[in-house]
């Protein structure tokens, strides 16, 4: 990998900008694409000019290695949603980047923003239907909610979940958000975030809304615990007014205010096994496959770079790895992926660009072979194949006397005066006998170090491809580090037992959820036991492990202080049956 890097030429630097229009309403986004290639082992990032015109978010980067006849390309693509702020005409100045002393632009961009949307009329704020809530109904002054598009999914689907906090009066602070943990989701956020205002009852609240697009990644009952809004004391304001009146002069609270929203159940439905195809991995959307090669004539030994773009609707970052046939007569390189995400309309879409390099031992006409991608459309309910046939490549002999004649290398490297480079030795006493280079231990050694070094390569590029692609595998990968960090922090808090109690509990149950691929929400300590069972390699720690949980329940709940010895004593406990379950569960 060492010796590829050594390799990449001097190249010219290539950086552009665009955007995926130029004209918009306010309360509109703009997708912003950077893009910047060039043959250095790592590029810069890109400088960006003032864009306090806007709201800017950052909606992914991705980076490539692309091999071609002139060498090594490194490749990098940056990809930002601009929401403006205000009506107007902005520039997006040059955005920059500075390499070994010299300055590479971008041309200026033009953005119009009007009041409504081109071509649409002009519409006002939108109002929201009132929210059927407890809190909605009895005329709270702050209160949270969260909801989700579609309560019963496919597995892959994508739910979008929308976060609202609702405020009648002014805060001097912005209150803290503390997510849910989604166990059995994949998670995007969706910018941007949006505010308006709407009246419930007789008050008029403003509502800072906020989405996620939760993928799921398992079938079943599935819980999203609710979110929590903290209000510092200290964040209302002097009078404690109504941002659009006034009311009359309130009190200032005297503690911070906790917000939670309401749980929800989604009932999530597997992939059906009828008209699965055999290739299927597990891509979930509506998706679109161009397979593009750049030369159809070429030598022996000079390579073809074949590409697929995967484009639509769907979790693209986790889209899986397209394998394609082996081909008689062609090395084949994987040159690897990268991502292009957008998440317009708060829809996650994009594309995925596969790209492989194919170089050619034998001349004749080749027919590249044909590569094909299955996915589910949760719309259509029913799978779908692409496929798609590149064309024909025509390889001609190779014109390099070295490649047709291998003999050719070692031919007139060396004069034939060669006697005028060697030196005259006096005392033959004095000379060393030189082993030759095939009986010498180091120099075999380091022509094996790059070898190792591609086989740890490879080695860990697949255990990292296996853990974006399988989320039960990554869940079980991780799930002795994450209990593991849990009791540390529980030995941090034993004092306060509650705390200490409630920690060693989270641990231990998230331990079982990641080991066994379940959702941790709503699982209780007789689910638990139950699948512990049902794997047949726990009973003999089953006992231990209910007295456990038994335990942990009565220091959580119970209004009797339990002392220091008993918790350091249940810590140990915790961490020999983890020990235990981790060998069990293997």
């Amino acid at each position: 990998m060492l010796a590829l890097y050594a390799l990449l030429p001097a190249q010219d630097i290539d950086l552009s900008a665009s955007v995926d229009r130029t004209s918009i309403g306010l309360g509109e986004s703009v997708s912003l694409t950077i893009r910047l290639s060039g043959g250095l082992r790592s590029l810069p990032k890109p400088t960006m000019p003032d864009l306090s015109d806007f709201d800017v978010y950052s909606s992914g980067t991705s980076s490539s290695l692309v091999m071609g006849t002139g060498g090594i390309t490194n490749q990098a693509s940056y990809s930002y949603v601009l929401v403006p702020r205000k009506v107007g005409v902005f520039t997006i100045q040059p955005i920059t980047v500075n390499i070994n002393g010299k300055t590479y632009s971008t041309q200026p961009i033009q953005i119009t923003v009007s009041q409504s949307a081109p071509n649409q009329p002009a519409q006002q704020a939108p109002t929201q239907k009132a929210p059927q809530s407890k809190q909605a109904a009895s005329g709270e002054i702050f209160f949270i909610e969260q909801t989700v598009d579609n309560p019963n999914p496919y597995v892959g689907q994508q739910v979008i979940m929308t976060f609202s906090f609702y405020q009648a009066q002014d805060l001097f602070q912005q209150p803290s958000l503390q997510w849910p943990n989604y166990n059995g989701f994949w998670v995007e956020d969706l910018p941007p975030n949006r505010t308006y205002t709407t009246i419930i009852g007789n008050r008029r609240y403003r509502v800072t809304e906020i989405k996620r697009a939760l993928f799921p990644t398992v079938s079943g009952k599935l819980t999203i615990e609710p979110a929590v809004v903290t209000i510092p004391a200290d964040a209302f304001s002097g009078f404690f007014d109504d941002p659009f009146g006034f009311f009359g002069r309130r009190s200032r609270p005297t503690q911070e205010q906790v917000l939670r929203s309401q749980r929800i159940n989604l009932d999530v439905k597997p992939l059906p096994n009828s008209g699965k195809p055999a290739d299927f991995s597990g891509a979930v959307g509506k998706f679109n496959l161009k397979v593009t090669f750049d030369k159809n004539d070429i030598e022996v030994d000079q390579p073809v770079s074949l590409k697929a773009v995967l484009s639509g609707a769907g979790n693209i970052k986790n889209l899986p790895s397209i394998d394609i046939p082996k081909l008689d007569n062609f090395r084949l390189y994987d040159s690897g992926s990268n991502e292009n995400i957008s998440k317009s309309n708060y829809i996650v879409s994009g594309s995925k660009e596969y790209e492989w390099v194919l170089i050619p031992t034998a001349p004749g006409e080749y027919e590249l072979p044909e590569i094909s991608f299955s996915y589910f459309d949760p719309g259509a309910q029913q799978y779908k194949v692409l496929s798609q046939r590149p064309g024909k490549v025509r390889v001609k002999p190779s014109s390099s006397p070295v490649s047709s004649s291998p003999g050719a290398i070692a031919k007139n490297i060396i004069p034939a005066a060669k006697s005028s480079l060697n030196y005259i030795v006096t005392d033959l006493s004095k000379s060393k006998i030189s082993r030759p280079l095939y009986d010498n231990d180091l120099v075999w050694a380091l022509q094996l170090l790059p070898i190792g070094w591609l086989v740890f390569l490879a080695i860990k590029i697949n255990r990292r491809r296996r853990l974006e692609g399988d989320i039960a595998y990554a869940r079980r990968k991780s799930a002795s580090k994450a209990a593991r960090k849990a009791l540390q922090a529980a030995r941090d808090g034993l004092g306060n037992p509650k705390q200490f109690f409630g920690l060693l509990y989270s641990g231990v149950v998230g331990f079982i959820s990641d080991k066994l691929n379940v959702s941790a929400s709503g699982l209780t300590n007789e689910d638990m036991i139950r699948l512990l069972k049902q794997t047949g390699k726990c009973d003999d720690i089953i006992d231990e492990f209910a007295g456990f949980l038994h335990d942990c329940d009565a220091g959580r709940f119970s209004p009797v202080e339990p002392k220091a010895e008993k918790m350091k004593a249940d810590y140990e406990r915790a961490e020999q049956l983890l020990s235990a379950l981790d060998r069990s569960l293997k």
